[in-house]
């Protein structure tokens, strides 16, 4: 099976039960927010992602809850949805590349997870731990949250701001994408069952965010 493809139909088929209804809506967006977790050492140790679906796909993966599992109490189906997204997206690193001096580190299994149905959208949380570290100017981490194959697209929330919880001398720089004009072009002409010969399309749509500290600081 081509890789594009698979990706699409066997992680976001299986991950958002849509292997039905996804031809319908190929293409959705999240707005992301994010909390960078700090200890008493002021060293980082979790990045906390809060995904809000757009209304029109998150209303589509209810309805297809609901055809999946008819008669389900809410409390029951966001539980259900919230393991298997996050037992799908497990193999893809929840959609997280994290880089400290161009070395990617290795993603924990994410913990704290749950789905919440809110002002018509779901929200999926969780908590990503990392080894504690503190990221100073010389050596910043940094961080994307991107759909490999850009079918969904995913962008710090306009509205909000990413947290800093816990440290002193800590701030962030979020950096837009910058992806060339025909590979803009050329995104805009795929449909979901055509294979993109460019790999690891959505990284280069993907913001990305530098975290540094003062190395005065505890």
């Amino acid at each position: 099976m081509e890789r594009r493809k698979s990706l699409w139909s066997g992680l976001l088929g299986a991950m958002l039960l849509l292997a039905g209804t996804a031809t319908a809506h190929p293409h959705a967006w999240i707005d992301l927010r994010v909390s960078l977790l700090f200890d008493d050492d002021g060293q980082l140790h979790a990045l906390r992602q809060e995904w809000a679906f757009d209304p029109s796909y998150s209303q589509l993966l209810l309805e297809d809850m609901d055809a999946a599992e008819p008669g389900l109490d809410m409390d029951t189906a966001l539980r259900m949805m919230a393991a298997r997204m996050l037992g799908n997206l497990r193999e893809y690193d929840y959609f997280t590349e994290i880089r400290r001096n161009e070395r990617q580190l290795e993603t924990a299994e994410a913990r704290e997870g749950e789905l919440l149905w809110r002002q018509q959208r779901l929200h999926l949380r969780f908590e990503l731990p990392l080894e504690p570290v503190r990221p100073d100017r010389a050596r910043p981490l940094r961080y994307r949250v991107y759909d490999p194959s850009y079918w969904i697209e995913i962008l710090h929330d306009p509205g909000d701001v990413i947290h800093i919880e816990g440290a002193q001398g800590c701030d962030s720089r979020l950096e837009r994408a910058r992806p060339a004009g025909w590979l803009v072009a050329y995104a805009a002409t795929l449909n979901r069952n055509q294979r993109a010969p460019v790999e690891d399309l959505g990284r280069a749509f993907a913001e990305q965010v530098s975290i540094q500290c003062d190395t005065s600081e505890p």
